[in-house]
């Protein structure tokens, strides 16, 4: 019989919390991306308007029941477990009683804390490229897990794998963007390791104004930008294909989009552009972060960016991954009916009482 522990965060983490992943994902040929460092940090910045609780038996399962205090839901993020229903179903119930003691009714998840960090389980078979970069990955027993447990998908997104033989289908798509896009009234800044120095701060604060209405999305300080887009970040980019746009007239930036090498079959802890990409045996783009200010949508500018990266995929690139779209968003627009690979995710909510 496990005991499961209800632990109160104060600054330090039960012993075991960050082994468990090890032992979850032994045999598997992937990993979540978890920095102790960064955790540590991130609890330490969240914890001044959270009440965060942590649930584990220090050996097999874990989850950080999240209660913000200016908000009346609660998320669970962190979670861990091996495939047990009646020791989900034990912890849960544990962390529900607090959920109840904190008069919250709604629970989301997984999600660490906002979808700045991360969220999402990844649904269904592991699809061929495995894992890229800080994709939500977990065992294909999670979704059932907490179904069972009575959460149901809340929102749902889509990756798309697009191989060598059907990218042409997006330059015949996409031609008319690729052929006029150095024409547009927009300064376009080539985002290597450089210009993100330059432009850090102007690129955190068009994050904010991007994805301010995005579902779950709540603002976030400087500091804890830099915990995840910082010059390790920048130092990884796709210098041909990541770009910003700028405005002219007023010399705002309005758009962005981040595009980096797939360096995962490397196994570099922090691998660079520089010195890395040439490593590769057949090079994949990620499309990872792309959008636009609110003031300036409506005017083709996500084509264009994409366009920009095509003018020398070719050069660099066999195939892409267009990354963790929403599937309702407009992004999705520029691979509709291209031959691809699908992988699913999906957020999950429950609200007690029903």
């Amino acid at each position: 019989m496990y005991s499961i522990k209800r632990i109160e965060y104060s600054g330090t983490f039960p012993k075991g919390f960050f082994s468990i992943p090890k032992k979850i994902y032994s045999g598997l040929d992937f990993l979540p991306e978890e920095s102790e460092d960064y955790v540590k940090e991130l609890f330490k910045i969240k914890k001044e308007d959270h009440k965060i609780i942590i649930y584990t038996d220090h050996e097999n399962i874990r989850l950080a029941g999240i209660f913000p205090k200016a908000e009346n839901h609660c998320y669970f993020g962190y979670w861990e477990s091996i495939d047990d229903l009646d020791l989900n179903r034990q912890l849960f119930e544990m962390f529900q009683k607090d959920v109840i003691h904190y008069g919250r009714s709604k629970i989301i998840g997984p999600m660490h804390f906002n979808t700045f960090h991360r969220y999402r389980l990844r649904l269904g078979d592991v699809p061929s490229w495995g894992m890229f970069e800080r994709e939500p990955v977990n065992p294909v027993y999670y979704p059932i897990l907490l179904e069972s447990l009575g959460f149901r998908t809340s929102l749902t997104y889509e990756s798309r794998f697009i191989p060598a033989p059907d990218i042409e289908k997006i330059y015949r798509d996409k031609g008319r963007f690729v052929a006029t896009v150095k024409k547009i009234p927009f300064e376009i800044i080539p985002l290597n390791s450089e210009n993100w120095k330059t432009y850090e701060d102007e690129i955190f604060k068009l994050v904010e104004k991007i994805f301010a209405e995005n579902p779950g999305y709540k603002p976030i300080n400087f500091p804890e930008f830099h915990l995840l887009y910082n010059q390790d970040f920048a130092d990884k980019l796709c210098p041909h294909t990541a770009c910003l746009f700028r405005d002219k007239e007023t010399g705002k930036l309005v758009s962005l989009s981040f595009c980096l090498p797939n360096y995962k079959d490397l196994k570099i802890e922090n691998p660079r552009f520089k010195t890395d990409f040439s490593k590769l045996k057949n090079p994949t783009l990620l499309a990872k972060t792309s959008g636009v200010h609110p003031h300036y949508r409506n005017m083709n500018l996500m084509n264009y960016s994409g366009a920009y990266g095509m003018l020398k995929f070719r050069e660099f690139y066999e195939d892409i991954i267009f990354c963790l779209m929403k599937t309702d968003n407009h992004s999705l627009h520029f691979t509709e009916g291209v031959p691809c690979e699908q992988a699913f995710y999906a957020l999950y909510e429950k609200h007690l009482g029903e």
